[in-house]
C-alpha cells in the first residue's frame, strides 16, 4: 500500500490550492532471512528456510506467497499462508533431497516472496551450494 501526496482543494470561492503528504503509521515488511542447507547421512542435500516479519504491523494471512527455487525449478512453496507478528519468523524445510551424485552440478537457490509489503528489496535470498 503506497501512499502519494494528495492534493486538496479548498472550494471557498476556489482561493487557495494545498498539498500534503501522508505516511502510512505502520506496515509490514517481509524479509527472506535465511536459507539453510541440511545434509543427510547418506550425503543427501536439502533446504530449510526463514522468513521474518521485520516491518511494525502484521502480514495478513494470505498477503503473500512464499516460493523456492533450485537450478531454476520450484521445489517448495506456500500459497496458502497464515498471518505473521511482527517480529516473528517462520520455518519451512523442503521435502526436495538432493543426491550427492549430482556433485558436478552445483545448487543455486533463490528464496522469493510475492507480496506487496513496505520494502521490495529484502524479498529475495540467492545463493550457490558447492559439492564437497
Amino acid at each position: 500500500m503506497n501512499f502519494s501526496t494528495l492534493t486538496w482543494i479548498v472550494f471557498a470561492g476556489i482561493q487557495s490550492v494545498t498539498s500534503f503528504s501522508i505516511q502510512p503509521e505502520g506496515i509490514y515488511d517481509l524479509e527472506a532471512t535465511e536459507v539453510i542447507v541440511n545434509t543427510t547421512e547418506t550425503g543427501e542435500r536439502y533446504f530449510a528456510y526463514v522468513i521474518t516479519n521485520v516491518g511494525s504491523e502484521p502480514a495478513p494471512a494470505g498477503s503473500y506467497e512464499v516460493f523456492l527455487s533450485v537450478n531454476g525449478k520450484v521445489i517448495s512453496l506456500d500459497t496458502k499462508t497464515s498471518a505473521l507478528d511482527p517480529g516473528k519468523s517462520i520455518l519451512y524445510t523442503s521435502e526436495t533431497k538432493f543426491s550427492p551424485d549430482r556433485k558436478k552440478k552445483k545448487l543455486k537457490y533463490k528464496l522469493t516472496i510475492h507480496t506487496k509489503d513496505g520494502n521490495k528489496s529484502n524479498n529475495q535470498h540467492k545463493g550457490v551450494v558447492e559439492w564437497e
